[in-house]
């Protein structure tokens, strides 16, 4: 664990899960689910062999499946312990899940506010919620440096909250956030972002 000035910080390495069959068919993927393919099993595999000498306290993961077994690729043969939490999930689409992205986002259609409209989840209800998790886990884990794996539009909203416009940098989610892109934020009372995602060199 780490200290900065005698203040407690929490050392957030956010990760997103594995590439998973819904990914590879270009269906919406929020709370519902799908497994991750083989590249998505070798690419939290390879990710973990990346951050073998990384020293991580505590890992946080969503409860959906494509999250949990992308931490436990990373970090199978270590010793941290993995906690899955319910705010970690992703955004949820609502009527859209499991639907064709093609379909639904065709002719470059977007949804600024989110998708309450429809039964699902605001942008604004996704950064609340992940960051109350965080903030939660900060409390909890003060001075720590903690993996968490989680979901592509719940970084993505996160991280334009604490770096606007980066949601229009790229014309994606996936090329925003990549499968087994980390980012990392520190939180000291307040959040700051230290990387944008990224892949490590060979994935």
């Amino acid at each position: 664990m780490r200290q900065k000035e005698g203040i407690y910080m929490t050392h957030f390495y956010i990760v997103r899960h594995g590439e998973t069959m819904f990914n590879v068919k270009g269906r919406i993927q929020g709370w519902c689910d799908s497994p991750l393919t083989k590249l998505g099993v070798s690419q939290a595999k390879e990710l973990g062999k990346k951050l073998k000498n990384d020293s991580f306290d505590v890992c946080f993961c969503s409860t959906s499946e494509r999250a949990m077994d992308t931490a436990q690729y990373i970090l199978e043969n270590r010793d941290v312990k993995i906690i899955s939490s319910k705010q970690l999930k992703e955004q949820c689409f609502g009527d859209f899940e499991a639907e064709k992205s093609s379909n639904i986002f065709k002719d470059g259609i977007k949804y600024p506010e989110g998708y309450r409209f429809c039964g699902g989840e605001n942008h604004s209800d996704v950064i609340e919620r992940v960051f109350n998790a965080l903030k939660k886990i900060a409390s909890e884990y003060p001075n720590a440096n903690v993996l968490v794996v989680c979901h592509g539009s719940a970084i993505k909203h996160i991280v334009n909250y604490l770096c606007p416009g980066f949601v229009n940098e790229q014309p994606t989610t996936a090329a925003l956030v990549p499968n087994c892109s980390i980012t990392r934020i520190d939180y000291d009372n307040s959040f700051k972002l230290i990387e944008k995602p990224r892949l490590f060199r060979g994935q």
